[in-house]
């Protein structure tokens, strides 16, 4: 099934930057009208970047600030944009929240949020769109996951858990929609990228996995949406990714899984002092 998003209305969480920016781009690019947003203390990056796309594809684009970590944020956010840019047509979620470190030293106060916005946001949003869509039988949903959904991770535990969490509500809600449906509920899953995400994280800069799976921001973009509009509902950029994210993790007894996530997700240098 090949998606069409012209003149479609395309919401996209954390609009402003990184892979948001990107997709937002690939829309405008598409002919796609976009209501984009960010944190309030994006607002100014937010409304230029809206403002070029305007100028370059001739676009029409609505801007919200909104903290969907808020227990109510999902719910206003959705009602501001239906009531001035109408029904969401596709929804794109893609804020998200990222801590590296031990859990049983993390701030619980932090654990909370990163679970409010990767979890319970993108499940409220996607509960509040899909109604329309499935009066028109017309609509997708592109939930921008992680690889990290396919294993755990030591040092980001709650992290990779909200995106398998994501992954599985994804498929699990296009196992709910009707037989031949034309509406796509998808999920991205790119591997580690270097994004404000992950610069807030407070990954060391030697992490192995930046190194052995590290994209650019244009790569996964360019293949996740490529992927996306060809209606594919699970894709991960990179054929190496794949192979073990897709194949060897699913192949590979649960222990050996746990085993592989606690060698890799370390430092070079703590290898060196060994």
């Amino acid at each position: 099934m090949k998606l069409d998003f012209t003149e479609k209305t395309v919401l996209v969480t954390g609009a402003s930057m990184g892979i948001g920016r990107g997709l937002a781009g690939s829309f405008a690019r598409d002919g796609a009208n976009l209501a984009l947003t960010d944190l309030p203390a994006r607002k100014a990056e937010l409304d230029a970047f809206a403002d070029e796309l305007e100028r370059a594809h001739g676009i029409r684009t609505w801007r919200f600030s909104a903290d969907l970590t808020e227990p109510d944020g999902p719910e206003r956010l959705h009602d501001e944009v239906v009531m001035v840019a109408g029904p969401v047509q596709v929804l794109v979620n893609n804020a998200g929240i990222c801590s590296y470190g031990c859990f049983a030293d993390m701030d619980l106060a932090r654990m909370e949020k990163i679970v409010a916005l990767n979890c319970i946001g993108y499940m409220k949003l996607m509960r509040l769109v899909l109604p329309s869509m499935m009066d028109k039988d017309d609509g997708a949903i592109l939930n921008v996951s992680s690889v990290s959904a396919f294993q755990p991770l030591p040092s980001l535990a709650v992290y990779a858990a909200t995106k398998a969490f994501t992954l599985s509500l994804s498929e699990a809600v296009t196992g709910e929609l009707p037989w031949r449906s034309k509406i796509v509920v998808a999920t991205m899953n790119p591997p580690f990228t270097r994004t404000a995400l992950i610069n807030d994280a407070g990954i060391p800069r030697d992490f192995i996995p930046f190194t052995i799976s590290f994209k650019t921001i244009d790569e996964v973009v360019e293949q996740g949406y490529r992927a996306f509009k060809q209606g594919k509902l699970c894709t991960v950029p990179g054929w190496q990714n794949r192979a073990l994210h897709l194949v060897m993790v699913r192949l590979l007894p649960r222990k050996a899984v746990s085993l592989v996530g606690r060698l890799t997700m370390r430092r070079w240098s703590d290898y060196v002092r060994i």
